[in-house]
């Protein structure tokens, strides 16, 4: 565990609690991006999952994708405050200038934060009782990862492919939780939850594929620092590269195998899964030729909603 007795003492208590949340929301959650990110998340996730279930003939967004949408954006919040509590011990030692580390925001308020959003989620979506149960398991395994790592210290910071393995179910939950207000919008739920979800892991494939190439993409550093949390130090860098470009490949196959555009018809819309990977390759070329010291930060910032972007486009196109 840490030595808390090593870590430097934080600064005197700034402003009242809503300054100290303002502070770490400009700090660590950029709004404008980050409300932007969540939509796309949101629109581009359900029509996918429109133009691959096929039973809703004509979907377009309603007020349970703005619900949606706005879950998804409050849940990120809670998510970035979650793991701003978890790494503040190595924060403070290696990025002193963020909000909790530098004391312009307080864990207790981060708590506050938590609680207090949490209980607005599972309000905003207690008429679909899947999504709440959803919410309420990813909140509940959220509790337990940061609690283990504040605890007993487990995994290691340095653990960089155990803490991604190991945060993966906080993804799916969120986008089972999507898949349900989908179901529960267009009112095509054919049978039990757990049948429903079964029908929703190639979709769910097609998603974490995609964050797993954006999280290998924005670790990936050509000479990591003594301190630098990064898989090239774990993997490699050229296992690093080759594993993010497969997971953007295996993304846009397992999207191309559930939407099958060669069939022709509104499928064709499907073929525009295509442009995220080469965005990706493009990026990979770049950094490999030109030596530079870190994955081009446009692309790392740009392929997730660029991929979630061509679905929501997929969607619309083929259920119009």
């Amino acid at each position: 565990m840490t030595d808390q007795r090593a870590l430097p003492a934080a600064p005197a208590e700034p402003g009242p609690p809503a300054a100290r949340l303002a502070a770490f929301v400009r700090g660590s959650f950029p709004l404008p991006l980050s409300l932007l990110f969540a939509a796309l998340w949101a629109l581009g996730a359900t029509g996918l999952f429109a133009a691959a279930d096929g039973r809703p003939a004509h979907w377009r967004p309603g007020w349970g994708t703005a619900t949606a949408a706005l879950t998804v954006l409050v849940d990120l919040l809670l998510l970035r405050a979650a793991d701003d509590l978890r790494d503040l011990p190595y924060d403070r030692r290696h990025n002193p200038s963020r909000p909790l580390a530098r004391g312009a925001v307080l864990p207790r308020d981060l708590h506050a934060l938590t609680a207090a959003g949490a209980a607005l989620l599972l309000l905003l979506n207690a008429g679909n009782r899947p999504a709440l149960l959803l919410l309420a398991a990813q909140f509940a395994y959220t509790t337990l990862l940061v609690g283990a790592e504040l605890r007993l210290g487990w995994p290691r910071g340095d653990a960089v492919v155990t803490a991604v393995l190991l945060s993966s179910p906080v993804q799916i939950l969120l986008n089972l939780y999507l898949y349900a207000v989908f179901l529960h919008d267009t009112g095509t739920e054919a049978g039990p939850p757990w049948r429903e979800a079964r029908h929703a892991l190639p979709l769910l494939a097609v998603i974490m594929l995609a964050a797993t190439h954006h999280e290998l993409a924005r670790k990936t550093v050509r000479a990591p620092g003594p301190h630098e949390r990064s898989y090239v130090r774990v993997l490699g860098l050229r296992t690093t590269v080759a594993l993010a470009l497969g997971c953007a490949a295996a993304s846009a196959a397992a999207s191309l195998a559930v939407l099958r555009p060669w069939t022709g018809g509104p499928a064709w819309w499907g073929w525009l899964v295509l442009l995220p990977p080469v965005l990706a390759a493009l990026a990979a070329r770049n950094f490999t030729r030109t030596g530079a010291a870190r994955w081009p930060v446009p692309a790392v910032i740009g392929y997730l909603p660029a991929v979630f972007a061509c679905h929501l486009l997929i969607g619309l196109g083929s259920t119009s």
